[in-house]
């Protein structure tokens, strides 16, 4: 007798594997609780072995389960570029994406990847800048999603992952006790500038602007030639660098990254985007890959 998947049962997989619990998956697909844990039962049932398995609180993929989840993915990626390719005017429909640099691109092929595979015959832009012109691309309408942190606007996101940030320095680097702090920062306005010179000055910390760029790979790269330190999150600390202590009285804060989208409804074909870059982005791998 054929079998065949049921792919309700695959997405809920997916979203439990991506975001780590039952319940995240649950609000991510639209159902309860408990609902997504009978769709797990039936799928271990059809496949024939268990593809999660209790962690303390939660739960974790078996090695089975992690050996069929990119089988799921493709199935699924397989789905939505077939409906996406017969759908009235998905197949040409534009997308334009936005990025902030940190999602690195890794992250960034990946996502180009699946949705030039789901959407073969739509046109696609990407634009990588800081969170404030992809603001302003979605509310001009040269944008239709972005991938940004999280600030005050009025557009609808939905908060992918919360970070702190860190002091990030090369491995050689030494700081005099009693010299200014050399900052490394992207020009105003960013919040992981104003986050430095708020903690330096909370702490009545001395420091001088010793760096400034607006690309992360040239701020990445004066953090690696030992020029000083900056602020960002782990994701994007690479091998030659370390995290700094004793520069702040009071840790640094958290920042959000989210996703926004204009402020109309999504089209089917955007629908299929945000998806992609949903997962993609709440992987459990950096958003920026260094290169």
């Amino acid at each position: 007798m054929v079998r065949t998947l049921d792919l309700e049962l695959l997405r809920s997989f997916v979203a439990v594997a991506t975001l780590g619990s039952v319940s995240a998956a649950s609000a991510r697909v639209g159902r309860s609780q408990s609902a997504v844990s009978l769709q797990m039962d039936r799928l271990s049932d059809m496949l024939g072995f268990a593809v999660l398995e209790r962690r303390g609180r939660g739960v974790a993929l078996t090695p089975r389960g992690a050996a069929f989840l990119d089988d799921a993915r493709a199935l699924l990626d397989l789905n939505d570029r077939v409906l996406g390719h017969h759908a009235a005017g998905a197949a040409c429909e534009p997308v334009r994406l936005g990025f902030v640099q940190d999602v690195g691109e890794g992250a960034l092929q990946r996502i180009l990847e699946r949705v030039s595979a789901v959407l073969p015959g739509a046109p696609l832009t990407v634009q990588v800048a800081s969170t404030g012109r992809l603001m302003a691309g979605l509310k001009a309408g040269s944008l239709d999603l972005a991938a940004g942190f999280r600030g005050e606007s009025d557009l609808p996101a939905l908060d992918l992952a919360r970070e702190p940030m860190e002091w990030l320095g090369a491995r050689n680097l030494r700081l005099a006790a009693d010299a200014p702090v050399p900052l490394l920062v992207f020009e105003a306005p960013c919040v992981f500038r104003d986050a430095a010179i708020s903690t330096l000055n909370a702490a009545g910390r001395a420091f001088r602007i010793a760096f400034t760029s607006p690309s992360l790979p040239g701020l990445l790269a004066a953090v690696g030639a030992g020029i000083g330190v900056t602020v960002r999150t782990a994701r994007a600390r690479r091998a030659d660098m370390v995290t700094l202590t004793g520069l702040g009285a009071a840790p640094l804060p958290c920042v959000d990254v989210a996703l926004y989208g204009r402020a109309e409804s999504l089209s089917p074909a955007l629908v299929l985007a945000r998806e992609v870059m949903r997962e993609e982005l709440q992987r459990e791998r950096p958003l920026f890959a260094a290169a």
